[in-house]
């Protein structure tokens, strides 16, 4: 317990040698451009269900230019998202003027844990961890995603993310989680767009190993001790970068004991996109170190997009302010941080 609190205390420390110096480019350039801050949608979930279009203006307003999309679902010949036809959904986001520019979605199988506001029931939950795949589901994945692509492709989204891990016991099952990755992220670039994967904290357990017998990422790897691999490093090194990009949850993988600036360092150019996502309001706790974060990922982990995200595991009763508050707070914490594009 001591060495996690050691941890969660001094994670996302970043050296000063390492660090690269601040430039004054974007000064001696002229007046800054003004930056494209995005959101995944799910941050809102419960104002959404009561005022879609009212929730949707009111990110607008904040100063958010495009959206990460929740809630996309598979009914009847097409697609849904929250209830909606893709055309009723794309016309909606279009008059808003909010860019749909990624969004999650994960094949439909048996939950594991979900996390959310339904309290057991399924309504307003997302599953975070989903059955083991096999070779007796795998074509029904791949089908999945291939209905999926076309439906985004209908709705302009460009990028589609999984955010539910698949329950992975054994080494061979976390090598076929990365055959049907490859192949679902082979699909994707053939319909021109991309595939990813956004992690929770149990990517950072060790493959075969049950939660709570260890979560070190110390633990030491030898031929011997196999399979002790960390799950997050196989998926990063047994997917192939030009058909798999990764969006790293910056907080969740801290609550998984891991460092992203080392994952950045180690892996880079693999994460395109990242949440950013705090205790609380971005910025308030000082449980997150998004300077050297966003530093990090700009110069090794490869980053072109980032969207705010808060998850409160029972936001009816928290004593935080409301959702879109939160929302709006956090959005200013990002618009004012230098160190943010």
């Amino acid at each position: 317990m001591n060495k996690r609190r050691t941890f969660l205390k001094n994670a996302t420390a970043l050296a000063v040698a390492g660090m690269l110096p601040a430039t004054n480019a974007r000064a001696a350039a002229g007046a800054p451009k003004q930056k494209e801050i995005g959101i995944q949608t799910y941050s809102i979930r419960r104002q959404l269900k009561q005022d879609m279009v009212g929730s949707l203006k009111a990110l607008k307003d904040i100063g958010f230019s495009h959206v990460e999309l929740y809630g996309y679902e598979q009914q009847g010949k097409k697609g849904a998202v929250l209830g909606y036809s893709l055309k009723e959904y794309q016309k909606m986001l279009d008059d808003i003027g909010l860019k749909p520019t990624s969004s999650h979605l994960e094949p439909p199988l048996k939950s594991f844990y979900k996390f959310g506001d339904g309290g057991g029931t399924g309504k307003g939950e997302r599953s975070i961890q989903v059955e083991t795949y096999t070779r007796e589901n795998t074509n029904a994945i791949l089908e999945f995603w291939k209905r999926a692509i076309a439906d985004h492709h209908e709705l302009g989204v460009p990028v589609m993310v999984q955010p539910a891990m698949p329950l992975v016991n054994t080494l061979d099952d976390a090598k076929l989680v990365c055959d049907i990755f490859n192949q679902t992220g082979e699909l994707a670039r053939e319909a021109n767009m991309r595939w990813g994967y956004h992690n929770h904290s149990a990517e950072f357990k060790r493959i075969g190993v049950k939660r709570g017998e260890d979560w070190s990422p110390e633990m030491e790897i030898t031929g011997d001790s196999y399979p002790s691999e960390i799950f997050y490093d196989f998926l990063l090194t047994n997917t192939d970068p030009d058909l798999v990009f990764f969006e790293m949850d910056v907080y969740w993988a801290v609550m998984g004991q891991c460092d992203p600036v080392t994952y950045f360092r180690r892996y880079p150019g693999r994460f395109p996109l990242l949440h950013i996502k705090d205790r609380d309001v971005l910025g308030s706790t000082g449980f997150m170190n998004f300077e050297n974060i966003f530093t990090a990922g700009y110069a090794s982990g490869g980053l072109e997009r980032y969207y705010v995200e808060l998850e409160y595991p029972n936001p009816a009763t928290s004593a935080s302010p409301s959702q879109m508050e939160s929302v709006r707070k956090s959005y200013a914490y990002v618009a004012k941080s230098e160190f943010v594009k």
